[in-house]
């Protein structure tokens, strides 16, 4: 009986026991499929079905006459699976793919072999361009696999290569940008897709496809760029950079009325930029360099002098004087170009007569007029890496820091600054914002969006800005400009040659910033050209020899391929036009008188003096002798006080052969010695010779008519 009941026991605690795994197979039943059900469904979901990001279509970028500058092309990665394949014949499936994707049928059975053998995924061929007929019979395909790739081309060849930029995904995929493919990225790029790839079991035909969400193409982009003015400005820049042993370089061609930037091109050139490496090595100059603009800027500093009347047309000045307070302003290659009125300064571009002139202004009403110009301030554009250039405030202004903006230096101008405020010469003062992008366009080609011309405010009056284009015209006829003419059209414009400082070394020797900043026609403009070239050699250094020339293939191009100047003929001379100085009284000769004598002068004259502080010898004056001065205006003069010499004044007689009479008063007077001078003409004989001593008795010189 005692083992009966064991026995029952037994078999009581082993049903028992067998339960257990049931409950904890409920257990978890349960825990799978009611508080585990989302997570286990997703990764059921993952194992039979895989999301797929679809591309969006970048948008497409125009020129201005809706020429293709940047597409994007349709292309696919041609796949197939090989665990598909099982159930294919490889040289049979091979007979109907080769002359859907041109390929030879033995060496594409061979590859197919290879899948099904592997049961692995193997590519066909990565960029396939395919028809649609073609695209339709590979679907039909078992274990074809077709992904949709978006490539970007760049159908001018390279043109516009670093106005444009790049688009172009890395090795990991992610996507690499620069130029305008980088600053109008939110508008070109759409918005990806989602779909969802169902995997079927194995040895089925096909796998199954959902599109859940569609892609949002791109929008296109229609620029202000004209593909023939492009093309224009790279090829005669990288002609120039070649005939003038340059380092670079920059091209920049505006319309004046409407503010459009045309042509934008720097250096390196054309197909150069497919040895570029880094984005910032595609940066445009034209939008993201400044520099010293150097003589070129005289045609502002002018700007400001005429608008507030602080010289008039026929104001003469002393250009050789090339001291100031306590500072030397020179005239390129040393010139000595005597007295000279506004117009012959500009067409000869003397540094003495801005420079002195600019200091009658007020440095703060100079700075004001500047950046009504614009300069110091950034534009709008849409471009990366842009700047302001750098003009700084006029409290941290020295006088000499006044003379030497006048004339181009301790400032930065960018390119498209200058050009503009060119376009402000050109269009009768009005000031525009530059513009590059002129429509915006869905898919349809529905304007989504559209740039009108921005005037932003008059940088100077319609007259001055009449005076400055025929004084520009003058400078290619006779001036500096010389080079830049042609003889079909009469073009204006003013060349800048600057000395280039560097980062941390200041101004180097020997490296120049040549400029020519141009109007075509001159009279009634239609381009703005500003041609730039960066460390010419020394034989091309002056803008005149480099910058200049440049300037004039390209109109000559324009004229000879675009329609841009058909119909502008040479307009006749235009007399510049003066301010209402009826009644103007000229200024006496008041250089080597006394300071009473002065005083006497120019009272009689009906003018105020100023300057003539203590007794001495006038040195210098300002307007100069002969302009015309209403009653109640000021003369200003030098004083240096004479002095008979001590017994042991070191001064030595400098050589004064050849010397005119004004020159040799002029000199004497410096030193403070007396001089007697006998005859006109020119300095024949001088007593002390060259290098002695001056004794009490001074100096004293024999003129001849001719030396």
């Amino acid at each position: 009986m005692m083992r009966r009941g064991a026995d029952r026991s037994r078999l009581r605690l082993l049903q028992r026991l067998s339960v257990i795994p049931f409950l904890i197979l409920a257990l978890r039943l349960v825990q799978v499929q009611v508080f585990q059900h989302d997570h286990y469904l997703a990764r059921a979901l993952r194992q039979w079905q895989n999301q797929k990001e679809l591309p969006a279509r970048r948008g497409n970028i125009y020129d201005r006459h809706d020429r293709s500058l940047a597409l994007s092309i349709t292309s696919w990665r041609l796949g197939v699976a090989g665990r598909l394949l099982q159930k294919q014949d490889p040289d049979a499936m091979a007979a109907k793919m080769a002359p859907l994707v041109g390929q030879d049928a033995a060496g594409l059975a061979g590859r197919l072999r290879q899948a099904k053998t592997g049961r692995e995924y193997v590519v066909i061929d990565g960029r396939a361009v395919l028809h649609r007929s073609a695209l339709y019979a590979l679907r039909q395909l078992p274990g074809v696999q077709l992904d949709t790739l978006l490539n970007r081309s760049y159908p001018m060849g390279g043109a516009g290569a670093s106005l444009l930029g790049f688009c172009n995904p890395d090795s990991g995929g992610k996507r690499q940008m620069a130029g305008l493919e980088f600053a109008l990225d939110k508008k070109l790029a759409g918005k990806p897709g989602t779909g969802l790839i169902y995997i079927m079991g194995e040895g089925e035909d096909e796998n199954g496809f959902q599109e859940i969400v569609p892609a949002q193409d791109g929008h296109d982009v229609k620029l202000t760029i004209d593909a023939d003015l492009q093309l224009i400005a790279e090829q005669e820049l990288a002609a120039a950079i070649d005939t003038c042993h340059a380092a670079g370089g920059a091209v920049l061609i505006v319309d004046p009325r409407t503010g459009d930037i045309l042509a934008a091109a720097d250096s390196p050139v054309l197909g150069e930029r497919a040895d570029a490496k880094g984005p910032e090595a595609w940066d445009n100059f034209v939008f993201t360099g400044a520099y010293e603009p150097g003589s070129v800027f005289k045609i502002f500093t002018a700007a400001s002098l005429l608008d507030r009347a602080a010289v008039d047309t026929f104001s003469v000045y002393d250009c050789d004087n090339i001291q100031f307070d306590h500072y030397k302003i020179h005239n390129s290659e040393g010139h000595d170009f005597g007295r000279m009125s506004f117009l012959n300064a500009f067409v000869h571009s003397s540094n003495v007569y801005f420079a002195r002139t600019v200091l009658a202004l007020d440095k703060q009403e100079y700075y004001e007029d500047l950046t009504r110009m614009g300069f110091g301030v950034r534009d709008e554009l849409r471009y990366p890496g842009r700047t302001r250039g750098l003009l700084r405030e006029p409290a941290s202004w020295s006088r000499r820091t006044q003379s030497t903006v006048a004339i181009g230096q301790e400032m930065l101008a960018t390119p498209i600054q200058l050009a503009m405020a060119a376009a402000a010469v050109a269009n009768g003062g009005m000031l525009l914002a530059p513009r590059l992008v002129l429509e915006i366009r869905d898919k349809d080609g529905t304007v989504v969006e559209r740039n009108g011309t921005k005037v932003l405010h008059r940088a100077m009056s319609a007259e001055v800005a009449a005076l400055l284009r025929d004084a520009m015209a003058e400078v290619v006829k006779r001036g500096t400009g010389r080079a830049a003419g042609l003889e079909w059209i009469e073009c204006g414009g003013k060349t800048g040659t600057a000395q280039k400082a560097l980062p941390g070394q200041g101004y180097v020797p020997g490296k120049y910033m040549s400029t020519f900043l141009g109007l075509a026609p001159a009279r009634e403009p239609r381009l703005v050209i500003l041609a730039m070239l960066d460390e010419p050699d020394y034989a091309h250094h002056y803008a005149s020899q480099s910058a200049a020339p440049l300037f004039g293939r390209i109109v000559r191009e324009i004229g000879r391929s675009t329609d841009w100047l058909v119909g502008a003929e040479a307009a006749e001379h235009v007399r510049l036009p003066r301010h209402d100085r009826s009644g103007a009284t000229p200024v006496p000769d008041l250089l080597y008188l006394s300071a009473a004598a002065a005083r006497e002068a120019v009272a009689g004259a009906g003018l105020n003096l100023a300057g003539a502080v203590g007794e001495g010898v006038v040195v210098a004056q300002v307007p100069a002798a002969g302009t015309g001065c209403l009653p109640g205006e000021t003369v200003t003069v030098t004083v240096a006080p004479t002095r008979a010499p001590a017994g042991d004044d070191p001064r030595l007689c400098p050589d004064l052969l050849g010397w005119s009479n004004r020159d040799v008063r002029r000199e004497a007077a410096r030193l403070g010695v007396p001089l007697r001078c006998e005859g006109t003409g020119y300095v024949g004989e001088q007593t002390p010779s060259p290098g002695m001593p001056i004794g009490p008795e001074g100096i004293a010189v024999k003129m001849v008519e001719r030396w």
